[in-house]
């Protein structure tokens, strides 16, 4: 598990300089392995009760070198799950809504993969959610840094409920995340090597 200096006492600044190291971190991860470590994640985020009890699944289209989900989508319609990614709004609010395939996304915000006008807004009202959450680095408290716009924490702190793990690759698993009042603390962690939920926050 990586450690960081905690010389900087502005949670803000120490954010800013984590986050560069674990954007570098990513990068140099060989394509080889990154396709390796996606099949082992996506295999172990399968196998999990986590997985299979859940009826409704809140996943991200990754981008760039982001961990691989289109495999996970493609599998949970599979098995019949209710599908829905998040849509980016004004004043940095985020929603999701129901796709059935790939097909019923666009490039949105950010150039990221988004639901195009015609798909319904998921119900999040009942039913077992599962969020899966992206991120740059994540610690085994529930604390994660993410790319500073703030759209996940906004979204989780109205929605408490919804069972959200942060999906990364062993590696980007810390010590201690920096966290600012307004971050939402996840209920657990799915990595190539485990698949980690608390009873709820």
């Amino acid at each position: 598990m990586l450690r960081f200096s905690a010389m900087i006492c502005n949670p803000t600044a120490e954010k800013k300089e984590i986050r560069r190291k674990m954007q570098q971190l990513r990068g140099e991860i060989p394509q080889e392995e990154k396709a390796a470590l996606d099949k082992a994640m996506q295999e172990r985020l399968f196998a999990s009760e986590l997985y299979r009890q859940a009826e409704v699944l809140l996943i991200f289209l990754s981008v760039g070198d982001e961990p691989d989900t289109y495999g996970i989508l493609k599998r949970a319609q599979k098995d019949g799950k209710i599908t829905a990614v998040p849509k980016c709004l004004a004043e940095h609010q985020m929603l999701f809504y129901v796709i059935r395939s790939t097909e019923d996304c666009t490039a949105g915000k950010y150039n990221i993969p988004e639901p195009k006008a015609h798909c319904p807004e998921a119900d999040l009202t009942q039913g077992r959610i599962l969020c899966l959450v992206p991120g740059l680095a994540f610690d085994k408290k529930g604390a994660r840094l993410g790319y500073g716009g703030g759209y996940y924490d906004r979204f989780l702190e109205k929605h408490p409920h919804i069972c959200a793990v942060g999906y990364c690759a062993e590696r980007f698993v810390i010590e201690d995340v920096p966290e600012e009042e307004t971050d939402q603390r996840l209920w657990g962690l799915v990595t190539e090597n485990l698949v980690e939920v608390r009873n709820g926050q």
